[in-house]
């Protein structure tokens, strides 16, 4: 009777073992899972968090200036503009990357070399401002001077996509709606956006157009 009594006890101890070391292993499996996962989210690489502000003097230039945030490298990012709907109803198709050769430091050096292909500047920190002169700033002629623009457009600007005019065809009022410097257009804006190399928009300012 004794014998048979002790068998069943450990009988009945062998099931408990067994459902202990399976909890011992879920719950291990359970940590490493949450240590890699925290490990993998803590190596990802946060997207910046800044602000812009910019202006657009048909008289004086463009202006482009960290408002706030995180320091950028500008060599991770490009600067687009695109006409607002009060342009038109094409404006996105008017969407235009600026290039970084005409962009400026305070001090008046491009912050790009397209030639040595360095940067004369590497970062953008708050309170800098970039600049474009106003040569740069010109996308549209008036009708009444007789000048025709051949294409394609040669001189970069902040709204090349705007620089085309057909002369004769009606056209050149098409696109003559959409550019920055037409004098019809002041007191609209467009969007200036900061972009990752992927194009993913990190931040939009609207840009007052002024005389």
């Amino acid at each position: 009777m004794m014998k048979q009594s002790k068998t069943r006890r450990e009988d009945a101890v062998s099931p408990v073992v067994g459902v202990m070391l399976m909890l011992v292993v879920t719950i291990i499996i359970a940590a490493l899972v949450s240590a890699f996962a925290g490990s993998f989210a803590n190596s990802q690489e946060k997207p910046p968090q800044l602000s812009l502000k910019g202006t657009y003097s048909q008289t004086d230039g463009m202006t482009i200036t960290h408002a706030g945030g995180d320091p950028i490298a500008l060599k991770t990012v490009n600067f687009m503009t695109t006409p607002s709907d009060l342009f038109g109803a094409d404006s996105a198709k008017f969407t235009y990357a600026i290039d970084k050769s005409i962009i400026n430091t305070s001090a008046g050096a491009p912050i790009y070399n397209p030639v040595s292909g360095f940067y004369n500047t590497s970062a953008l920190v708050a309170g800098d401002t970039l600049a474009i002169d106003h040569a740069h700033c010109l996308d549209y002629i008036d009708n009444s001077t007789g000048s025709v623009l051949t294409y394609p457009w040669t001189t970069k600007s902040v709204n090349a996509n705007a620089q085309v005019k057909w002369a004769g065809t009606g056209k050149d009022a098409y696109f003559g709606a959409y550019g920055f410097s037409n004098p019809t257009n002041v007191g609209k804006y467009f969007y200036l956006d900061m972009v990752d190399p992927k194009g993913t928009v990190i931040t939009r300012a609207k840009v007052t157009i002024t005389s």
